[in-house]
């Protein structure tokens, strides 16, 4: 069963609570069919949440059929070369499927291998028109996607008046500001995700 609740940026900026959308993993890696059903309501911001053991196990990446089918010739080039290869597998899964979410690659729900990831000068990972922010506790992949395109920027002030008067204040650059979000998103996520497991073993340790 899959969990979902769709929000904005500014739902947030009013305070509203939201839900991540976790998306269940078949034993063979595969995702469960779901004709839609992630692709409605407000578009802008995509949240995903992965488990990394859900992934099939492989003796050659480049080979099997479900990363051939997910994952581009040169995104497992890449995850191949990783310290820890699933986390990494998981961390670009988590990121397409939440670039489908936040509405930049809605056409592809079903082909997560048509959209490529690729990774900045500081391995930033990076995707045309969007910002994304991946993050992992060891067992969970998470990924933030923020499409620039589906926002709803305010329109612009006229000029003149007794507006124009007023001394302008100090503001960071746009992207900034949204990078600074998508950062501070993700560490909550984490913050929670480690709530949650040492909140599990002390249940199990009192339990014992």
């Amino acid at each position: 069963m899959t969990n979902q609740a769709r929000f904005t940026i500014a739902s947030l900026l009013e305070g509203k609570s939201a839900l991540v959308q976790i998306t269940p993993v078949a034993a063979d890696g595969s995702p469960p069919a779901s004709p839609g059903s992630g692709l409605q309501g407000s578009k802008g911001l995509g949240l995903e949440i992965e488990n990394i053991a859900a992934l099939p196990d492989a003796e050659d990446y480049a080979l099997h059929e479900f990363y051939r089918a997910n994952f581009t010739p040169s995104e497992i080039a890449y995850c191949i070369q990783q310290p820890a290869v699933k986390t990494a597998f998981q961390g670009l899964l988590a990121a397409k499927r939440a670039i489908v979410k936040s509405g930049a690659a809605s056409d592809a729900s079903d082909r997560p291998g048509s959209i490529e990831i690729g990774f900045d000068s500081e391995g930033r990972p990076t995707y045309p028109g969007c910002l994304l922010s991946i993050s992992d506790t060891g067992t969970i992949a998470a990924a933030v996607c923020l499409w620039l395109g589906g926002l709803d920027w305010p329109a612009a002030q006229p000029a003149g008046g007794p507006e124009a008067a007023r001394p302008k204040l100090m503001t960071f650059p746009l992207k900034s500001r949204i990078l600074a979000f998508l950062v501070m998103l993700s560490l909550l996520l984490l913050f929670a995700l480690g709530l949650w497991k040492i909140i599990e073993f002390m249940r199990h340790t009192i339990s014992g």
